[in-house]
């Protein structure tokens, strides 16, 4: 099923046949750099991939995790993924997540999906708000969510440490 579409992607449920390219890509430099629990073997991307796609009937990501794949138009090439989540941190809140083959990256192309990608979570939820956790040194992402609405929302952790969190509220 396609969620949406953008100029140059398709974004769609993942599949098992996006297994390996889903390894390839998540176990990049590029992203581990600032998503480091995502380093997986094969085998736990499978198991991921399927829990995904158990998501697709669910549909509330405050319960289970909603990810979808961003393929290439042209030639149908899984270049990341894009959705929405519990987030521990956030008290359970869903929290949008992302990443992209490097190769694909600097490109726009998370500019389109994370647009598109807001509107859909906001017409699947009631929520008033969607959340991001961004590593302060990832600015790239940070200037992704500021060009897309996000706004710096302070949230203490258990040290009274202030995270990186940004909210998107409902237009």
């Amino acid at each position: 099923m396609i969620f949406f579409e953008t100029n140059d992607l398709i974004v769609s449920e993942l599949t098992m046949a996006d297994v390996e390219e889903f390894h390839r890509v998540c176990n990049q430099p590029f992203i581990l750099k600032w998503m480091d629990d995502w380093e997986m073997s094969v085998k736990e991307v499978r198991k991921l991939v399927a829990r995904f796609i158990k998501g697709y009937s669910i549909r509330n990501p405050e319960k289970h995790p909603f990810i979808m794949s961003i393929k290439t138009k042209a030639e149908k090439q899984f270049i990341g993924i894009c959705g929405f989540g519990p987030k521990e941190e956030l008290g359970g809140e869903a929290e949008i997540a992302y990443f992209i083959d490097e190769a694909h990256s600097n490109q726009g192309y998370m500019s389109q999906v994370v647009e598109r990608a807001i509107d859909y979570y906001f017409s699947m939820t009631n929520k008033p708000y969607l959340s991001a956790l961004v590593d302060e040194l990832n600015i790239p992402s940070y200037k992704l969510l500021r060009k897309n609405g996000f706004e710096f929302y302070p949230v203490e952790d258990e040290s009274k440490t202030i995270k990186s969190h940004y909210r998107r509220y409902r237009a």
